[in-house]
């Protein structure tokens, strides 16, 4: 197998872009996910809105959004990229205050949806859109360093929100916090038109700052935009995306599926106190920063696709010592896999998107495999319940996800890539000699 030496001569303004769009996921994770935390007993406590009622909005909102999500692609090639990430910001800016302020759970459950959306439309479309213009080369490492936001997120969003309820109120609004964060994003859009630069060439330094050839000298806003050559219904209809988001939908379905009740499961199963439980889900989450790195490290050496394949399999086995019977060795071990491995959750899907379609296609066709990616991810909850309800264990709705993460390594397997392509090319190419000589 072919290693590649991974390099970390990203630059000064490429260094800036990696912290920046680690900056987008931040928002995306903190605030439609692990904010929820605070976000949900928050307005039931203010407004006396049924809790359980408000979560379980959480699960067609974030669907919905996704759908919705999936059409930005096509405004980002109508606009450009740097005028779509501002207005998504904007959009996700007055979202997020109108959220803050619904006067009642349809017009909570509206503006959720609408502030999943927008996020995810400035941070996952547009961010790492800005990654495959930057780093079409060296997007792996670069995204270990960049999904590193979504971590921290875990471990810091819930603190903030917080803090900001009780700026105003020192008995805690949430209202207060959800404005703050309505006003830090509206400056960042303010900030993303004036000042930042959506590919290499507009700041004056080289793609992957090395002098490489790669698909155009001209890798300008404009010249992107002018060569894209993927409609939105062609990658609809295209079976290397669906390939790709179903492979990557069955892995993120063992990871928000193991941990979206590793507290209940240590806590139920495995005797652990829930103050115990949380910790270790809060290492585990510390892991997954390191986790970031070492599958970026990986995707860069050896390639997307094998780094996607061992993922798979070394997640499974870490589902597999987790459920293990017997002592804590084994569970110490299954934990410290699942942590690395939810460090890699967010890198492949758009490295491998990157790698499959360039600079030039990548945001419509990865809007298309984020929706189908996360419809899936999505059905977690539904086979949690099913299994569980169906043989009353945790154990075995695990064991599911364990097959599912193997599916989704061998999935991958089927997705032809760019180098998959020249490697025949070339075969092919070496055949017709050797037939010709001998003829």
């Amino acid at each position: 197998m072919k290693s590649n030496k991974v390099k970390y001569n990203f630059g000064k303004q490429g260094i800036f872009m990696i912290f920046y769009s680690g900056l987008l996921v931040y928002f995306m994770t903190g605030l439609t996910v692990d904010g929820l935390n605070i976000i949900v007993p928050g307005f039931s406590a203010l407004k006396g809105w049924n809790q359980n009622q408000l979560l379980s909005i959480a699960t067609p909102a974030s669907i919905g959004a996704l759908i919705l999500t999936s059409f930005w692609g096509f405004i980002v090639n109508k606009v450009g990229l740097k005028l779509a990430t501002t207005i998504a910001m904007f959009a996700s800016s007055i979202s997020i205050f109108l959220f803050a302020h619904s006067i009642n759970v349809y017009m909570y459950g509206i503006m959720e949806t609408l502030m999943i959306t927008f996020i995810n439309c400035f941070s996952v479309i547009c961010g790492y859109a800005m990654i495959a213009n930057w780093f079409p080369k060296k997007k792996g490492i670069v995204l270990g360093f960049t999904t590193m936001g979504m971590n921290f997120a875990s471990a810091t969003i819930p603190a903030l929100l917080t803090a900001f309820s009780k700026l105003i109120d020192k008995n805690g609004n949430i209202i207060h916090a959800l404005n703050t964060f309505a006003l830090i994003i509206f400056v960042l859009g303010i900030l993303n038109q004036l000042f930042i630069k959506v590919t290499p060439e507009e700041a004056g330094v080289y793609p992957d700052n090395e002098p490489t050839d790669i698909e155009c000298s001209d890798s300008s806003e404009a010249a992107i935009s002018n060569n894209t050559r993927l409609g939105y219904l062609e990658a609809l209809l295209s079976g290397k995306i669906w390939i790709l988001g179903i492979a990557y939908g069955l892995a993120g379905m063992g990871t928000v599926g193991i941990m979206s009740q590793l507290i209940p499961y240590l806590s139920g199963n495995r005797g652990f106190t829930v103050e115990r439980a949380i910790l270790t889900m809060s290492i585990a989450a510390i892991i997954g920063v390191v986790g970031s790195y070492l599958w970026g490290v990986i995707d860069q050496k050896w390639g997307t696709k094998f780094a996607s394949q061992v993922f798979g399999i070394w997640y499974a086995a870490g589902i597999a010592f987790l459920i293990a019977p017997g002592g804590k060795t084994t569970l110490m071990i299954g934990i410290f896999m699942i942590g690395i491995g939810i460090g890699g959750t967010g890198n492949f899907p758009p490295s491998m998107t990157t790698l499959c379609y360039g600079r030039y296609d990548f945001a419509t066709a990865f809007s298309v495999v984020n929706m189908i990616m996360g419809v899936i991810r999505s059905a977690a909850f539904v086979v949690l319940g099913l299994v569980r309800g169906a043989t009353g264990s945790t154990e075995t709705a695990y064991m599911v996800f364990l097959v599912l993460s193997i599916l989704s390594s061998v999935m991958i397997s089927f997705a032809k890539t760019e180098e998959d392509v020249a490697v025949q090319l070339k075969s092919n190419s070496m055949n017709l000699e050797v037939n010709k000589e001998i003829s």
